[in-house]
């Protein structure tokens, strides 16, 4: 049996969390691990961003995660490991950890307080965790989700064309979907940073929408333009995210691969008027950030 104050902690710093929330860092998706003392360590599936927010007591990150998550402790566990789910301001519930294994389905928030054999409870950081919609059933209403999953399957193939920014050749990780090319948001914006057409990318939590900014720099987070080199095709499932442009909605078609979301190359181009051609003869795409958008 945990103590209340125990809880009593855990509900003070969830409550204050939700008032904290910044913008987010990333928009990149994996399954991270969390090391901690004596070897051991967490690892979560799905994580798709990070947020800065305001340290009550326990660390000033916040992860975002796609449901269903997955939670593994690697190590063995005491009974005082927990994850603590935010049901309302003045209460929580505790997620079953069966063989150092739980899932996470419902769209809440979450902290994870990993506590191992021979350690204490301060001995390492909580790890906050906002579940965003899945495809998971859930046992509470999800409103207004970022992404928003549709039955239609299709065949996404890595991109073969050279991508060239400005006349520059840019390696991007991007996939070619009913012959329309689709990139991250945030690799496009890095390419195009510094031109006339830049444009910022950040996370409104209050319409749980992509935010986008015209003619504004870009903010790196440091994950831009990687490229794995182990692309191969896929079947991929249509998704509609929500996006905004300078506070407006705008309703873009995305796919969602390998836990990023793509976008398709002309709605951006034609969104922030950025020039966008195809060479048949060199196979390459042209970005101009000189020229306007034409169809």
């Amino acid at each position: 049996m945990r103590k209340s104050t125990q809880r009593t902690s855990v509900i003070l710093a969830l409550v204050l969390l939700v008032a904290v929330f910044a913008s987010f860092t990333a928009f990149a998706a994996n399954e991270k691990r969390f090391d901690l003392k004596n070897g051991n360590y967490v690892t979560i599936s799905n994580v798709i961003e990070t947020k800065k927010t305001k340290d009550v007591g326990y660390g000033d990150t916040l992860y975002v995660v796609t449901a269903p998550v997955t939670i593994t402790f690697h190590g063995e566990i005491t009974e005082e490991a927990s994850i603590a789910k935010w049901v309302d301001d003045e209460s929580l519930d505790y997620v079953d950890i069966k063989d150092n294994k739980a899932e996470l389905t419902e769209a809440v928030r979450y902290g994870v307080f990993p506590v191992f054999k021979n350690e204490t409870r301060d001995d390492n950081a909580p790890i906050l965790l906002q579940v965003v919609a899945g495809t998971a059933e859930t046992t509470k209403p999800v409103t207004n989700p970022p992404i928003e999953t549709t039955s239609q399957s299709l065949l996404a193939a890595p991109t073969a064309a050279k991508v060239l920014v400005n006349g520059k050749s840019v390696s991007f990780e991007a996939y070619n979907i009913n012959d329309n090319n689709y990139f991250k948001l945030r690799d496009l914006a890095f390419a195009v940073n510094g031109t006339e057409k830049n444009f910022e990318v950040s996370w409104d939590a209050a319409k749980n929408a992509i935010a986008l900014l015209s003619q504004k720099a870009y903010t790196p987070e440091g994950t831009e333009l990687a490229v794995s080199g182990q692309q191969t095709s896929k079947t991929v499932t249509e998704t509609k995210a929500n996006v905004t442009l300078d506070g407006k909605d705008i309703k873009f078609i995305a796919y969602n691969i390998d836990g990023n979301n793509y976008f398709k190359l002309r709605d951006v181009a034609q969104l922030m008027n950025i020039g966008v051609t195809w060479d048949a003869k060199a196979g390459s795409i042209g970005i101009d950030t000189k020229a306007a958008y034409t169809e």
